[in-house]
């Protein structure tokens, strides 16, 4: 069981945060990626309800033009189905993720013509991404995918279409 998406989207406004809407611009998170540090796939934020980290491997983090792209190779437990389960349902379809800013040169502000202000972030450090059910960037995206869609169970695959083939020829000739 594996979820693949978008933690973070470039250039793809958040809602409103509280009088500003923040941006992600491409390579902020170059660094972090970089860094080498632990960073994990959870749920919801919490770190009780770990999915996967860059650590053991489970969490594969890379920037594309697209944004923060993932995959996470779910645990074999009751979380890892459920979670799973919801994704593959679209109960849980997007993504969210928790950082700092590296410093003043990391971030920038603007007032926009509405009166709100946008954030870009430039340079952050990331802690982890979350599965969510309100994500603060919608264009954050989750999709399921099982072990054998990879090609790894193609000799079982094809036994079961030989099998089903036997069984209707057979029946014809009866």
């Amino acid at each position: 069981m594996k979820l693949v998406g978008y933690a973070a989207v470039f250039n793809s406004p958040s809602v409103d945060l509280g009088d500003f809407v923040e941006l992600i611009e491409p390579g902020a998170f170059q660094r972090t990626l970089r860094d080498g540090h632990a960073i994990y796939g959870v749920h919801h934020h919490n770190y009780a309800d770990i999915l996967g980290s860059t650590r053991s491997g489970s969490l594969r983090l890379a920037e594309d033009r697209q944004g923060l792209h993932f995959e996470i190779d779910l645990p074999e437990t009751t979380l890892g189905r459920d979670i799973h389960a919801l994704v593959a349902r679209g109960d849980l379809a997007h993504m969210s993720f928790s950082f700092l800013v590296n410093g003043a040169a990391g971030e920038r502000w603007r007032e926009l013509s509405n009166g709100l202000f946008e954030r870009t972030i430039l340079d952050a450090h990331l802690y982890e991404i979350s599965t969510v059910a309100n994500p603060a960037y919608p264009m954050t995206k989750v999709s399921a995918r099982s072990q054998d869609n990879q090609g790894c169970d193609s000799t079982a695959r094809r036994n079961r279409m030989l099998k089903r083939y036997m069984a209707t020829n057979l029946s014809v000739v009866k």
